[in-house]
């Protein structure tokens, strides 16, 4: 018979209970076959057309979302108390961020473009053709943020600017080419393109391999690409959850497996997601014509 007293309380989810209040799909499992397909549904909060990604390998700790702005459209202006990573899909548009009472800043992007909100700042999405949708993923950690202050006005409607991380005054903020840091940390708040970029020599993962690491918008999340050549593969590796892994170019496939255990095949093309769940050893191949 259980002891008594050592039975605890049930653990307020607040992330669950927003999940399910927004009212769009949420996608499940290992992985994501194609963001730019993949089912979305009207989005109150951010005036579009959306859903969550929510893959197991997250272990709660972010979590992952796919927006879509229709042809001309644009989406509500917003803020919030958690980091976000963007990467575009599909089509090309602009965002403008500001701090309250500040500078508004514009700046352009296209399909392949990648960038991270500063943390609580105001910013608008903004489609920029009239006849094609935009597609855009990205990653938070609204998971970790929801549930440690359970408050969403306080995540949502929290007027503090944090100056330190996205000053209003600093006019090339979005625009200027980032700093490198030993052979490939980029501190940068926004990358033009992830398919053009130049990456640097790291053959530890794998001969003939090559990676670019990211700081971006000072954020605690990090990004990097990693890019390897034909018949070859990435050095088997394992890690904590959270690793959004989304390809860029390329065919393939990745396995992931629990130590000891049967191996988890995924095929993969541009748009795909992965998330290796905590401690699973993962390793890519390149199965297809061109570096991936």
């Amino acid at each position: 018979m259980a002891n008594p007293d050592l039975v605890v309380p049930d653990r307020e989810d607040a992330y669950r209970d927003w999940t399910e209040a927004q009212k769009i799909p949420v996608i499940k499992g290992f992985f994501v076959e194609d963001v730019k397909k993949v089912e979305v549904a009207p989005w109150d909060l951010r005036g579009g057309l959306g859903a969550l990604v929510n893959l197991d390998g997250t272990g709660g700790t972010n979590d992952g979302h796919v927006c879509e702005i229709p042809p001309g459209g644009k989406l509500k202006p917003q803020r919030q108390l958690y980091e976000e990573m963007l990467y575009v899909a599909k089509g090309h548009g602009a965002t403008t961020v500001w701090q309250k009472n500040g500078k508004k800043h514009t700046f352009e992007w296209n399909a392949g473009s990648l960038f991270a909100i500063p943390l609580n700042a105001w910013y608008q999405h903004f489609n920029g053709s009239g006849s094609e949708t935009v597609r855009t993923f990205s990653v938070t950690n609204a998971p970790f943020m929801i549930n440690l202050f359970h408050n969403l006005d306080f995540v949502f409607q929290n007027d503090f600017s944090f100056n330190d991380r996205f000053d209003a005054n600093d006019s090339d903020y979005f625009t200027r080419e980032g700093s490198l840091t030993g052979r490939f940390f980029l501190s940068t708040n926004f990358v033009a393109d992830t398919h053009s970029i130049q990456l640097k020599d790291y053959r530890e993962r794998g001969a003939g391999g090559t990676n670019i690491k990211f700081d971006l918008a000072g954020n605690i999340m990090g990004a990097h690409i990693s890019e390897f050549p034909v018949g070859t593969y990435k050095k088997g590796h394992r890690h904590g959850p959270g690793a959004h892994v989304i390809v860029l170019n390329g065919q393939g496939y990745s396995l992931l497996w629990p130590a000891g255990q049967e191996h988890v095949r995924v095929d993969w093309q541009p748009g795909c997601v992965v998330v290796p769940p905590m401690n699973w050893f993962h390793q890519h191949f390149n199965s297809g014509a061109k570096r991936a």
